[in-house]
């Protein structure tokens, strides 16, 4: 999945952000994911999906369902895209996070018998 063949256009606050891999809301941190996750999972009333989120506005949210709703076949690739690669960022990382947790598990142990309550 290539980033570049998805095109939001001028009117549709959205922007390629190639250096991350991500499709971002413009005028917000907000990730393109946010509103796809909310309208798969049923909110698909623009007012619906910004109430969770304070920099969206339903304008913005109405042109991106609308921009959507003409390229599905491609946001879905994207968003299944992104699942794919989370999934192997997860992987890639979770060894290490594993490792943390021993760790300070570890080290709360050892306080725990050097300063018994």
């Amino acid at each position: 999945m290539g980033l570049m063949t998805i095109d939001p256009g001028e009117n549709v606050p959205l922007w390629v952000d190639e250096e991350n891999e991500l499709i971002r809301i413009r005028g917000t941190r907000l990730k393109l994911e946010t509103v796809m996750w909310q309208y798969y999972r049923g909110l698909t009333r623009p007012e619906e999906i910004v109430y969770s989120f304070d920099t969206l506005t339903v304008g913005m949210v109405e042109r991106i369902l609308d921009w959507y709703h003409t390229r599905r076949e491609e946001v879905n690739a994207y968003m299944k895209w992104t699942l794919e690669r989370d999934a192997a960022v997860r992987a890639r990382y979770e060894p290490l996070f594993e490792e943390v947790r021993r760790r300070k598990e570890e080290d709360r142990h050892h306080r725990s018998q050097a300063h018994p309550v």
